[in-house]
């Protein structure tokens, strides 16, 4: 974390920014005060995307706010609470909950692979944050175990509903480039497809791959071109024999309208959730990082379009967003 800021004004003159908790292409995510309610809470300064003519600038701000608002509907406990929005000198702040967690990025980093109970757990938490968001027409966009937050005391969360990715998006089409995280990102939108809800099911698949092998499905370290060539054009990784293979299966398809559906998922993990959530994730996973909101992982970056491949019309789906502090 960096030193507090005590000589910057308070953003909308009352959330008191304290330290950055992450910080990338996308924007900065700090840990703050609200000197109104008297709480802590998490803003996210929302970054420009480079190279936007500056006639552009101010549509941007406006769509982020736009989009802002429309997640703000969204309230379901395994989502990251977005509790307001706001403009500072022009520039729009996202306000949230700010969750002492630590990502599942940061556990398979240091601990290796989840324990089939705790993966069942996470998958399910994801699965109904999904379903709740795609009931309201909101797309996640960017589904990755650098986004799924865990707490001590068993909480699990879905947070960066993409806003970032969407204001990007609609710069990008025409240059041949997008955003992605490209260990983790639908073979259908590597090739230059929209994004839609089932973009999100192999998100999921790929996140919980990540979670019970203890390494992403495809190479995060490599070349990120090669990497999501290897994603469109190679094939599957299978995961290991286990009680949650058939399920990574069923949503790590190629075919979108064949991947396994949200309730589906739900119904095949709800049998492995026997332990109490608030046992599954020992203290000692979180005595380093208590208080932190994320940890660096799974970077989502821009990344050059396979050649050949057709350009996306649009962004394909609504967005939202939430505290992303890899990527901003």
């Amino acid at each position: 974390m960096s030193a507090p800021t005590p000589d910057r004004p308070p953003v909308a003159g009352r959330y008191r920014l304290r330290s950055v908790l992450g910080s990338g292409s996308m924007g900065t995510v700090w840990s703050a005060y609200d000197e109104f309610l008297h709480r802590q809470v998490a803003v996210k300064e929302v970054r420009m995307p480079p190279g936007v003519p500056p006639n552009q600038i101010e549509e941007l701000r406006e769509r982020t706010l736009r989009e802002a608002r429309a997640i703000a509907v969204l309230s379901h406990p395994n989502v990251v609470i977005l509790h307001d929005v706001v403009k500072e000198h022009g520039d729009p702040y996202v306000v949230m909950e700010l969750l002492p967690s630590r990502s599942l990025a940061g556990l398979l980093d240091s601990s290796g692979r989840l324990t089939v109970a705790q993966a069942a757990a996470l998958g399910e938490a994801v699965a109904a944050a999904l379903e709740a968001a795609h009931a309201e027409g909101i797309t996640h966009r960017d589904v990755k175990p650098g986004n799924v937050l865990i707490a001590g005391d068993g909480r699990i969360k879905l947070t960066d509903f993409g806003i970032a990715r969407n204001v990007s998006e609609a710069t990008m089409t025409h240059t041949g480039m997008m955003l992605g995280s490209p260990a983790f990102i639908a073979p259908e939108v590597a090739a230059g497809g929209p994004v839609t809800y089932t973009a999100d099911l192999w998100g999921l698949g790929t996140t919980l791959f990540a979670a019970t092998e203890g390494h992403p499905p495809y190479d995060a370290d490599g070349d990120p071109l090669e990497t999501v060539v290897s994603v469109v054009q190679g094939e599957v990784p299978r995961p290991s024999a286990g009680p949650l293979a058939p399920v990574i299966r069923g949503l790590m398809t190629k075919k979108p309208s064949e991947r396994m559906s949200l309730s589906e998922v739900r119904r095949r993990l709800y049998p492995l959730l026997t332990p109490p959530r608030h046992t599954l994730f020992p203290p000692e996973l979180f005595a380093e990082t208590e208080g932190s909101q994320r940890s660096g992982a799974s970077e989502t970056r821009v990344i050059p379009r396979i050649p050949g491949t057709p350009r996306a019309s649009g962004g394909g789906g609504d967005g939202g967003l939430g505290a992303d502090a890899d990527d901003g």
